[in-house]
């Protein structure tokens, strides 16, 4: 399904999850001197784990998506010592499933940075481009350039699928949380932009994430969920 392709993709292009939470409220925003740690929302999400689930209304539709991640062992990809962690993807429609995928996602630590990840379909993907990083203190308004991850048909097989290429941005929510967002555009094996995606957490000046806001558009259709 081309839907859930595009979303399994883009969400292991910057180790997005589901949306919990998400919605600002009449609350202020954070003022633009408040510094929120991006490095260490999507740090302490792959290393301790998370789960979390959202909804997404489309006329009389309904979807869901159901997001887990669990830390594995490390282990050995493209040649180097990754960490590693076990992502699973669950979609529905209107109750009924659609797909599930299990993803193994591979990276580093310090600053995090996304190595590449194999899908259950047996397609797989490597960061082929680093261009920056989250930083370790941003404040609302700030905006950044990530990298591009390459999805293959397959380990052995490096025919290029897809594409997705990733920058940052930090978002105004209340007085004390901000949107850590990872926005992607995906293009296909010719380079012609197919869909896009902004995944976000919703992250205290902690670090901690408390919620997420996912967007997700994929062949004329844009499915927010939160």
């Amino acid at each position: 399904m081309k839907l859930r392709t595009a979303l399994a993709l883009s969400l292991t292009s910057a180790l997005l999850l589901a949306c919990g939470g998400g919605g600002g409220d009449s609350t202020p925003a954070a003022s633009t001197t408040t510094t929120f740690p991006l490095d260490a929302a999507y740090t302490k999400a792959v290393t301790n784990g998370i789960s979390l689930s959202g909804t997404a209304v489309d006329g009389a539709d309904t979807y869901t998506m159901a997001i887990a991640i669990t830390p594995a062992a490390d282990e050995v990809f493209e040649g180097v010592v990754s960490k590693k962690s076990i992502q699973s993807l669950t979609m529905k429609k209107n109750g009924a499933v659609l797909g599930v995928d299990t993803i193994s996602v591979y990276y580093s630590i310090n600053p995090y940075t996304p190595k590449g990840a194999s899908y259950s379909n047996g397609t797989y993907a490597v960061q082929t481009s680093n261009a920056g990083f989250f930083p370790t203190a941003a404040k609302v308004g700030d905006s950044g350039t990530l990298g591009t991850l390459t999805l293959y048909t397959s380990a052995t097989n490096r025919t290029v699928v897809t594409t997705a290429q990733s920058t940052w941005t930090l978002e105004a929510d209340t007085a004390s949380t901000a949107f850590d967002c990872a926005n992607i555009v995906l293009k296909d094996a010719a380079g012609t932009q197919t869909d896009t995606a902004a995944g976000c957490y919703k992250i205290d000046t902690n670090g901690n994430a408390l919620g997420m806001r996912y967007t997700l558009s994929v062949a004329g259709k844009t499915l927010v969920f939160k």
